[in-house]
This record gives structure tokens, sequence and C-alpha cells, in this order.
């Protein structure tokens, strides 16, 4: 038998079959045109395609007040959350400031029993930019997830700018999709 001639064919003639599930796509595809959402009662934007909700998202700053013992610490929220056919595939913030110069130290704050997926800080090309990454999500099915961060510096800025990259699949192994919403929250 002739083994060069035999294996290529072989190859060219393998075709999907009916029914299988489509592989899911490298590139994934952009949603755009957020509508207007509330999440705990604040405002969000919400991705959707063909009318069905596929991502969620808000960033919310809170007022500290007169509480002198915050006076070198924002505190705020990031919350996303997912439609019921996909799930999360990775999520990427990126924070800056408008304090040009600045590097953003950013801290994680567990409140609760809230739990997340574990995450990682990681260096970026983007100048005063802090990066916190999450590739996996394997252990447990988040279809939301809230994180409580805490912005410090000896002297604040007056805004903060997150930048977040939210890719979801469909459950079926079919398409995936990428949200890439920039919310920018004023800090008092």
């Amino acid at each position: 038998m002739r083994r060069r001639q035999f294996l290529p064919a072989l190859v060219a003639t393998v075709v999907p079959l009916a029914g299988c599930a489509a592989p899911t796509t490298s590139t994934p595809t952009p949603l755009s045109d957020p509508g207007e959402g509330d999440i705990r009662g604040q405002s969000s934007l919400v991705y959707r395609r063909d009318g069905e909700r596929l991502v969620e998202f808000s960033v919310n700053a809170f007022d500290t007040g007169d509480d002198v013992s915050v006076n070198d610490v924002a505190p705020f929220d990031v919350y996303v959350e997912r439609g019921e056919r996909v799930s999360f595939d990775s999520v990427r913030y990126a924070f800056t400031t408008s304090s040009p110069g600045m590097h953003p130290v950013v801290y994680v704050q567990k409140t609760g029993t809230t739990e997340f997926p574990p995450f990682t800080f990681v260096e970026s090309g983007q100048r005063n930019a802090t990066i916190l990454q999450i590739d996996e999500f394997d252990e447990v099915d988040f279809a939301q997830f809230p994180l409580h961060f805490l912005l410090s510096d000896d002297e604040l800025p007056t805004e903060l700018t997150v930048a977040a990259r939210i890719v979801v699949a469909e459950r079926d192994g079919g398409r995936r999709y990428v949200a890439e919403p920039t919310v920018t929250v004023e800090l008092d």
C-alpha cells in the first residue's frame, strides 16, 4: 500500500458531521453598543447578542465622606455578570488614573464569604496602568462576581478608569464573545 498517497487523501475527506458542536473560535466576536442596565442598584453596561444578555459590567466608587481614616484610600467595586448560555473564559481589568505619572496601587479586599476566581496582577506595556488578569474559571462556575478594591496613594487622583476585556464562551463549545467596556468614575 502507498501510505504517502493514502493518508493525504484520508485527511482531505474529513468533514464535520451534522449535529456535532462547532469548534470554539480562536478569535472572539466583538460585542458592541452596550445598553443600560442595573446591578445591585448601580448603573451598568449590558452587552447583548440577538436580544440575549451575554455580559453585564459596572464600576462604582464609594463616597467616604468625612471619614479621615480613609484619606489615602479610595474604595470601589468592579462587578461583572454573564448570561445563562455562556461561561467566563477570561477577564482582564486595566486600572489607570487622572494623575499624570501615577501608577495606581490597587488592592483586592475580600468581603464576607464572597468567592471569586484566582487572579494575578500582571505587568503591562501601558504606562501608569495596573492590570488584573483572571484566566481560570474551571473549579467554580461563576455566573457573577464582584471584586471590592482599594486604591491607595498619598495623594489620591480625582478619577479612576477601568478598561475591561471580558471574554465569554458558549457552553456548547461554540462561539466566543468579547466585551471591552471602559468606565471612568470620580473619586471623592
